[in-house]
């Protein structure tokens, strides 16, 4: 690919860097607070930026790094003795649970043009959708995993819904993964309204623009043409 350039590799790299640290933080924080795992903070934003900044593959390319540094801190999983779940089961689980779930917030890169070529108005509602649809997307992938390996007997309740129910995965995992794509897209209208140069390498805004103008005026001065 040619926009595949040593310079936007280690983006990638840095915000995946950057995601995982934030994931840590608010791991840490909420520890404990969702007995089968589970956060809420901004450790998508840095996927979303990626995405938004220079495209879809970029953007789940970040995200799958992400998952894939995450996973170095350990996993989890349920181990079934008998059936599909004792064979395949852990390979699931971990493709869920860990490898898809921020690499599919990487989707959202697939409104990377939308945004940079709207207007004002346009650029709100690429953020918004993107966002929503690669949290969206993060959401399923935990969903799924939590439906088909993590329900339990009944005995344990979750904002009253007992554990043996897939509704039981919807309000568990949606208990994070709902506030996260809140305050994730939030964050994101907010950079896209005041820093958007973060989502646009090409913008010429900002310090660049400071720099331009100045070598502008310093030619102009010179009689330099």
């Amino acid at each position: 690919m040619k926009n595949f350039s040593v310079k936007v590799l280690c983006e990638i790299a840095i915000f995946a860097a950057i995601g995982f640290v934030l994931d840590i933080l608010q791991s840490g924080i909420w520890k404990g607070a969702f007995v089968n795992g589970g956060s809420i903070g901004v450790a998508m934003v840095p996927v979303f930026i990626i995405s938004y900044r220079r495209g879809l593959v970029p953007g789940i390319i970040c995200g799958l790094l992400l998952s894939l540094v995450q996973m170095m801190g350990g996993i989890y999983v349920i181990n079934a003795s008998s059936g599909w779940r004792g064979t395949v089961g852990p390979f699931i689980q971990i493709m869920l649970d860990y490898v898809l779930a921020y690499t599919v917030v990487g989707v959202a890169g697939a409104f990377s043009g939308m945004y940079k070529k709207g207007d004002k108005k346009v650029q709100l509602i690429a953020i918004i959708v993107g966002c929503v649809i690669g949290g969206l997307l993060k959401y399923a992938s935990h969903v799924l995993s939590g439906g088909l390996f993590w329900l339990g007997d009944g005995s344990y309740k979750f904002m009253g819904v007992a554990d043996s129910s897939w509704l039981y995965s919807f309000v568990y995992n949606g208990a994070f993964s709902i506030p996260n794509i809140i305050i994730c897209t939030i964050i994101m209208v907010i950079i896209a309204k005041f820093y958007s140069q973060l989502l646009n390498p090409d913008d010429t805004t900002g310090r660049a623009k400071e720099i331009d103008d100045l070598n502008t005026g310093y030619a102009d001065k010179e009689g330099i043409e």
